[in-house]
């Protein structure tokens, strides 16, 4: 009962030669179950490969989108509210000019200077 002991499929495949790991896989039956079992996970990937792909164009359309929103937004936005900026300013500055208070209208008020209402 001399047997050589593995030291694992993933180190055999890393380590030794094709040549060396498929004689490996002859004897060890064990790596043999493993091997297979890689085998069918290479088969889905394989598989599975061309949706991969399909989707990343998919999200680099999507990347572009969202950088041409952004654009137009940033170009956009900022006039907009220094625009609405000043004329909240002017409408604010037009009242204060013309204000005038309810005694002023010549309606009649309480004590506090409320609009009185009978």
């Amino acid at each position: 009962m001399n047997e050589k002991k593995c030291n694992g499929y993933e180190s055999m495949y890393t380590f030794l030669s094709e040549e060396d790991f498929q004689k490996h896989l002859e004897t060890c039956e064990e790596c043999q179950k493993e091997h297979e079992k890689m085998q069918k996970v290479s088969a889905l990937i394989q598989e599975a490969k061309p949706y991969i792909k399909e989707k990343k164009k998919q999200s680099r359309i999507l990347q572009a989108a969202c950088a041409a929103f952004l654009v137009v937004f940033a170009t956009l936005s900022v006039p907009l509210y220094t625009v609405g900026t000043n004329l909240y300013e002017d409408v604010v500055a037009m009242n204060e000019a013309n204000s005038l208070t309810v005694e002023e209208m010549g309606l009649p008020v309480d004590e506090y200077g409320f609009l009185y209402i009978n």
